[in-house]
């Protein structure tokens, strides 16, 4: 919003359709409020709204599970600092479910009290948690090359003391990042010339485009890096992981000796698991963060306002998603793990039948 306050805003939306600024004219690109309105009801409302939910308590669960395993191993305090963060995740794309929820719409004056009350209390909220999420998994994977590539020094350089540090780390500068966009704008009473009445709405200080530039470049920075850090280092992973079990199971074919452990075997697939997904999950929103570079009105007051909020919502479905699935591959990998979630949900007789070795 360079240089805009509030009430430029609002007349730039004036006699606009509920999220529209745009209608279509004869460029396939632009599309109709009424789509847009379906658009941002079937992925922030049902699709988001629905797997939030069921994420919240999957990652209640991962939580508790991931506190009774302890903090003497390093991956279990990775996996609760990825839990923390997917949780953080889930609960802002709940909060959006509702206030987007069309009954929430028709009950305000103006549908631009929900973009508001969306963009201060979630929406930059939802981009910290999610780029936290990033960062732990792009720890997690060159945890997990390291201890595959280098599994004697692994134990050094890796210890539960630096993972804690390391974690804390990205949560702290993380919440930083977006402390300049908070201070950008705030929720304050102001008048709708389009309605003639005051309501409550987004109020801008003087630098509002360099505060929110800081946070926007550093959030999208780490995006980036974070994409192309995990998809390295599992490719790295796949081919060091598949070249050390090939020459270990010729030592011990020819030595009679121990090939690569069950255990170390079951967490490296957990981690090419959880890359892999986010790696897929995180495609389209590094595609659309290209477009914004190159497409001068593909942002929230361009020309194609429209399809970049129509795009954009398609990404909190898939967002929730990868913050809610990794629960069956702990489940699946994990027999201790797996222990304790028979025993919380008195499954055990259940556990009886399970042959999988402990991890």
């Amino acid at each position: 919003m360079e240089g805009a306050d509030y009430l430029n805003v609002t007349e730039r939306m004036e006699g606009a359709d509920y999220l529209n600024v745009t209608e279509p004219e004869d460029d396939p690109f632009l599309i109709s409020a009424d789509l847009l309105q379906w658009f941002t009801l079937v992925n922030y409302v049902a699709l988001s709204g629905t797997i939030s939910f069921i994420g919240v308590i999957f990652n209640i669960i991962n939580i508790i599970i991931f506190i009774r395993l302890g903090f003497h191993e390093t991956t279990n305090i990775s996996f609760l600092s990825l839990t923390l963060a997917d949780m953080g995740v889930v609960l802002m794309l709940v909060g959006y479910s509702i206030i987007y929820n069309p009954a929430m719409v028709g009950a305000v004056p103006t549908p631009q009290i929900i973009d508001s009350v969306g963009y201060i209390l979630f929406g930059w909220p939802y981009a910290c948690f999610s780029r936290i999420a990033g960062c732990m998994t792009a720890f997690i994977t060159v945890e997990r090359f390291l201890c595959v590539a280098m599994p004697l020094r692994i134990k050094t350089l890796v210890t539960p003391q630096k993972t804690i540090l390391i974690a804390a780390s990205f949560f702290v500068i993380l919440f930083a990042s977006v402390v300049p966009a908070f201070l950008a704008s705030r929720l304050d009473r102001v008048f709708d010339p389009s309605i003639n009445q005051t309501v409550v709405g987004l109020v801008f200080c003087p630098d509002t485009p360099t505060l929110e530039n800081a946070s926007l470049t550093f959030n999208v920075a780490v995006q980036l890096a974070v994409f192309i850090i995990v998809t390295v280092f599992t490719v790295g992973l796949i081919r060091t992981y598949v070249r050390k079990s090939e020459w270990r199971n010729s030592i011990s074919s020819s030595q009679g000796s121990k090939s690569i452990s069950s255990r170390d075997k079951k967490l490296v697939k957990m981690v090419i698991f959880i890359s892999v997904i986010f790696i897929a999950c995180s495609i389209p929103g590094v595609v659309a963060t290209f477009l914004m570079m190159f497409i001068k009105d593909y942002n929230i007051l361009g020309r194609y306002r429209n399809i970049y909020i129509a795009t954009f919502s398609t990404f909190f479905p898939i967002g929730a998603i990868n913050s809610t699935v990794n629960i069956f591959i702990f489940l699946d990998m994990s027999s201790k793990y797996r222990h304790i979630f028979l025993s919380m949900f008195d499954l055990r007789s259940v556990a009886r039948f399970d042959t999988k070795s402990k991890t």
